[in-house]
């Protein structure tokens, strides 16, 4: 599919993620960002940014559990979710042109709407893996499923601290039910190969809301702190009447047109 302008990509780069369902812009953002990004997360992560809502801040099993005390809140959480309404640098980041214009090219479109974004923190030692999902079986309610993460390093990302793996081409399969799951999954590696994605700090991927990823342990005694910002059109549709649909509590226009009857009548101004 040849896109109308392209405002950062190449054909051939938007051409690979249209194949394999994601995509990686190395070093996209410069290192005063990723401090920037950095320095954010751990203050609220930390538990000591009075702006942020309560219940936005995961910990790990081990310290949800009590079975470990948390000395260290920062290295005891685990995810950090929706935290762009109410935080203006991470909102400088969903908005920021160099991750937008790639999100543009992808969807070739300028009318951009932010669904949500979720910080993982993945600790030294206890952060724990992700096993594999789509993220559409989460953003159930919203059509079309073609939504796209953009998910920012903000440390070195190794396999052994627990990088992303994709399954290429998995965006093409629409939703797996659970009842297909264990027999899909199951041949991961083998009929369906799967691919690390180990990124430098301030490298980006891009994928598909319908493509398979999964990410290890961290096994290490380093952090492995990625952000992810997830995209949809400003057409898109939230169907209210999807059973176990998110609470989603409203959503960010990021760029272009605001679409009456669409997600754009749910956005918080800010």
């Amino acid at each position: 599919m040849a896109v109308s302008t392209l405002r950062t990509l190449s054909q051939a780069q938007v051409d690979q993620f249209l194949r394999d369902g994601f995509t990686v812009v190395e070093d996209l953002l410069d290192a005063d960002e990723i401090a920037t990004l950095a320095e954010r997360s751990d203050l609220i992560a930390s538990g000591k940014a009075e702006h942020i809502v309560e219940g936005t801040i995961q910990l790990e099993q081990p310290f949800r559990e009590a079975e470990d005390k948390v000395d260290d809140r920062v290295m005891a959480t685990r995810k950090l979710a929706h935290i762009v309404p109410e935080d203006e640098v991470l909102r400088a980041h969903a908005r920021n042109p160099k991750i937008v214009d790639v999100i543009a090219d992808l969807m070739d479109t300028d009318d951009i709407t932010l669904y949500g974004d979720q910080l993982f923190m993945k600790p030294p030692r206890h952060g724990s893996a992700k096993e594999w999902h789509q993220d559409s079986a989460s953003f159930k309610n919203i059509f079309p499923m073609d939504l796209i993460s953009a998910w920012t390093a903000i440390d070195n990302v190794t396999i052994e601290n627990g990088c992303l793996w994709m399954v290429p081409g998995s965006h093409r399969w629409a939703i797996i039910p659970p009842t297909s799951r264990p027999t899909i999954e199951g041949q991961f590696g083998g009929d369906y190969p799967t691919v690390p994605v180990p990124l430098r700090p301030g490298s980006v991927s891009f994928h598909h809301s319908l493509t398979y990823h999964a990410s290890g342990p961290n096994e290490t005694d380093t952090r492995r702190r990625g952000y992810a910002t997830h995209y949809m059109r400003s057409n898109s549709i939230n169907d209210r009447e999807v059973p176990g649909s998110p609470a989603v509590r409203g959503y960010v226009h990021i760029r272009g047109k605001r679409i009456p009857g669409t997600v754009s009548d749910e956005v918080f101004d800010v």
